[in-house]
């Protein structure tokens, strides 16, 4: 028996949705993995530092260039560290 031209094509299309399903099942896959991994090597969010620690940081930090203006107005001149 022979095959016709539309018997073929059918056949054809049909491989063809076959592969494509497969595609999609991978990529599916690859979606998975990398939502399950996800923020695990990032840091972006979730973290929030309160009012106080800010207030801290910001005292430190103050106390930190005051401290290099003093050295660069005794010197003369800038200093890097």
């Amino acid at each position: 028996m022979q095959v016709s031209g539309v018997e073929a094509a059918i056949r054809e299309l049909e491989q063809d949705v076959k592969r494509v399903q497969e595609a999609i099942s991978v990529l599916k896959k690859i979606q998975a993995q990398r939502t399950n991994n996800k923020g695990l090597g990032s840091r972006r969010g979730g973290r929030r530092l309160s009012a106080q620690a800010r207030r801290r940081i910001s005292e430190a930090a103050k106390k930190r260039w005051a401290a290099l203006r003093a050295v660069k107005k005794e010197t003369g001149k800038a200093t890097r560290g």
